[in-house]
């Protein structure tokens, strides 16, 4: 093989994993998306106005929900990866990328002990809320350090991804003050800014590993 076919072989198979990537990241919003649908079709009792997602986490069918937030957190660990090999900028995106591959890791905690959410006795429920808690901060910071690697695509990528982040900062921290009533529908208010973010991004990601995104750059 010459250098000219090795480059283009090599060329091929990065866009393949770029596209890859993106598409992992795509699944995983929508999956986690469906698989809130479902449980809350299953449990005749359950409420998702005013019950939040971590009630889906309890009884016969919580591993629905499991499911869908195991698979939405390895989806962004994915995409830090291609974030990384990516790697748009300086200091500033390689923290970004590394602490969206460490959101993943935290939705998995929080995945992993949301069936003791109504629990607040217990050191579950504590691992829980320090986990969302890490989410609440970590998100709108990665927002802000990525906005700097994605001005060199395109300036409303880096407009979209700070704004995203102010809202969140604007719309999140309220959630802990809602009355209970609302408290389902907020939390899903909230999580849906998350996702149509992410789903952004892994769109970009697939993007990438098209012909189009490079005349771009």
């Amino acid at each position: 093989m010459d250098k000219e076919n090795f480059r283009s072989s090599l060329g091929r198979s990065s866009q393949i994993f770029f596209q890859i990537c993106g598409i992992v990241g795509i699944a995983g919003n929508v999956i986690v998306l469906l698989t809130d649908f479902v449980g809350i079709i299953v449990l005749d009792s359950y409420n998702p106005i005013s019950q939040t997602i971590s009630n889906l986490a309890i009884g016969d069918y919580a591993w629905i929900q499991d499911v869908g937030l195991n698979l939405y957190a390895i989806s962004l660990m994915v995409c830090a990866i291609a974030l990384w090999r990516w790697n748009l900028g300086d200091w500033r995106w390689q923290l970004g990328a590394t602490l969206l591959f460490l959101l993943g890791i935290d939705i998995l905690i929080i995945s992993e002990h949301d069936q003791y959410a109504h629990l607040p006795d217990s050191s579950g429920f504590s691992v829980h809320l320090y986990a969302v808690y890490v989410l609440g901060l970590m998100f709108p910071l990665i927002c802000f350090l990525l906005s700097f690697g994605l001005r060199k695509i395109n300036r409303r990528w880096q407009y979209f991804t700070v704004a995203t982040a102010v809202i969140w900062l604007i719309v999140a921290p309220p959630f802990f003050q809602m009355p209970n009533n609302i408290n389902g529908l907020y939390e899903r208010f909230v999580a849906l800014i998350l996702l149509c973010w992410t789903t952004v991004i892994s769109w970009l990601i697939f993007r990438k590993g098209s012909t189009n995104i490079q005349k771009e750059i």
